[in-house]
């Protein structure tokens, strides 16, 4: 069984009332390392977590519109800027605003750790100038924290067993979903 088919078995397994910790001892044997079937493991999208936290899953797709449609402005700028009418610059820069929203819809683990890790690399570059406009500046900064916060917070929600750098795990070294 390939990766795609052993993921969708799982997932089809979890959502007919299977634990995760049964489904981890019953596909170990696979053809993958242990780390990484843990991973696997451990992202199943949980529906009553998803239910729970549906709310604020839409609030940050509804602010990932607005930041779409505002890098999109953005880009049109800079297209206008670089003496060019061309479409292309909206779309090239907002683009990855594009692909987080959708991977937001579709509820996958690796978008919400993604977008945590670039905003954090990123937040040094809005505080280059800062202090230029000061209330541009401040707004910008605490949005940008905010958001970062809110998809962490989000992420732990709606994958409670999955740490900053994969799978967490107890006190005896054993994956905290299989106990």
């Amino acid at each position: 069984m390939n990766k795609k088919e052993l993921i969708k078995t799982m997932q089809t397994e979890f959502d007919n009332g299977d634990t995760l910790s049964n489904i981890y001892e019953k596909y170990k044997s696979e053809d993958i390392s242990e780390k990484k079937f843990a991973t696997l493991v451990a992202s199943l999208k949980d529906k009553n977590l998803i239910l729970k936290h549906k709310t604020a899953n839409r609030v940050l797709i509804s602010l990932m519109i607005i930041i779409t449609i505002f890098t999109a402005i953005a880009g049109y700028g800079i297209g206008v800027d670089a003496a060019s009418t061309n479409p292309i610059y909206w779309c090239a820069i907002a683009i990855i605003p594009i692909i987080f929203l959708y991977n937001f819809v579709k509820i996958n683990y690796q978008a919400y750790l993604i977008y945590v890790l670039l905003s954090i690399t990123q937040f040094p570059k809005s505080l280059d100038n800062f202090g230029a406009e000061l209330v541009t500046d401040i707004i910008g900064v605490a949005l940008s924290i905010f958001l970062i916060a809110f998809v962490w917070y989000l992420k732990n929600k709606l994958f409670p067993y999955m740490g900053f750098f994969g799978v967490k795990k107890d006190a005896n070294e054993q994956y905290a979903f299989t106990r």
